[in-house]
């Protein structure tokens, strides 16, 4: 029932004038990801094939399936899950195939020009699939080896980030004045100066940090993006055990201690073992493609000059293949 009450609500939003007809275009498509087909056995299979109308627009299950054919097959099933992205893909087809209808109507389709655009299109688009296919029927390799080879040879090259421990309090500027906070922050300031010994007291006493009563205002592992950037700036350029003025950021004033540094360590295989394998699938899929295209341009160019002439005539005239005539100084 959820997955029939994710997409019914675009069909709601497309026919908004039929939300109470029970058989349309988007409660078919809803049999077909929701596996149900069962459901609309009934149906005769002619509206079956239809997925949406609008006006002349016709856009068919066979439509929809090739535009989605045309999604790279790991983020398909996620892009078909979402409610935005399908009405967008629906619309988009919707749109393009009102076009053709008002363009075949008016008997544009028959020029010529047309005719030979739309075959330069299908031809485009044919070796782009092929192409595609090519590639991924020869793009087999032992990547998890690959990966591991590149692993060992750049070991230098594969570290782990520069961590920090750190502890800090917080005065909150959410419920005060920001000067109320910044004079609270500068006196416990004061105090930790006076008495670094007492830093961990003074977190229980006046951190506003919603986790300092689990964590005791302790963060272990902070790696540069997981602070917001004042908080980060100031943690990563402290000494050991040296505790900051009070620093402000869009959550209020922080005092901070730096705890411990942790510097980059070679990073085990296991942890980096599937973005390498990603990243050597890539690179041959990449030279499978720039090999197959290689070989096909390095087969020689076959035309004439009475042919290269043609193409000139047809591009900028007979005006202007005469002006280029010898004797002519005409530009």
């Amino acid at each position: 029932m959820e997955c029939l009450t994710f997409f019914t609500s675009i069909k709601h939003k497309l026919y908004p004038g039929y939300m109470m007809k029970l058989i349309s275009a988007t409660t078919i498509f809803i049999s077909l990801i929701c596996l149900s087909v069962s459901i609309y056995a009934d149906e005769p299979a002619t509206d079956l094939e239809i997925f949406a109308k609008r006006g002349k627009g016709v856009v068919t299950q066979e439509d929809f399936t090739a535009r989605a054919d045309m999604i790279p097959e790991e983020a398909r099933k996620g892009t078909l899950r979402d409610q935005k992205r399908v009405n967008d893909l629906l619309q988009s087809l919707l749109i393009t195939s009102q076009l053709v209808a008002d363009a075949q109507e008016a008997g544009f389709d028959k020029e010529q020009v047309v005719i030979n655009r739309m075959q330069l299109a299908a031809n485009t688009e044919l070796a782009n699939a092929w192409l595609n296919h090519y590639v991924d029927s020869r793009s087999t390799a032992d990547y998890e080896a690959l990966a591991h080879e590149n692993y060992l040879l750049n070991q230098k090259s594969i570290m782990s980030q520069p961590k920090v421990d750190v502890s800090h309090i917080l005065i909150s500027t959410k419920e005060r004045p920001d000067a109320d906070a910044k004079a609270l922050a500068d006196s416990i300031s004061l105090r930790v100066v006076e008495n670094p010994s007492a830093f961990d007291e003074l977190v229980i006493e006046y951190s506003e940090d919603p986790s300092a009563a689990s964590n005791k205002g302790k963060f272990r592992n902070v790696k540069k993006g997981d602070m917001v950037k004042p908080f980060e700036e100031a943690a990563f350029s402290m000494q050991q055990d040296e505790i900051s003025a009070p620093v402000k950021t869009q959550y209020g004033y922080h005092i901070i201690r730096l705890d411990a540094r942790i510097e980059p360590d070679q990073m085990p295989f296991e942890d980096v073992k599937e973005r390498l394998i990603a990243i050597e699938r890539e690179k041959h899929v990449e030279r499978v493609r720039r090999d197959y295209l290689d070989s096909l341009n390095s087969i020689e160019i076959e035309m004439t000059e009475a042919q290269l002439l043609e193409m000139v005539r047809r591009q900028f005239g007979e005006e202007y293949i005469n002006s280029q005539a010898p004797g002519n100084d005409s530009e």
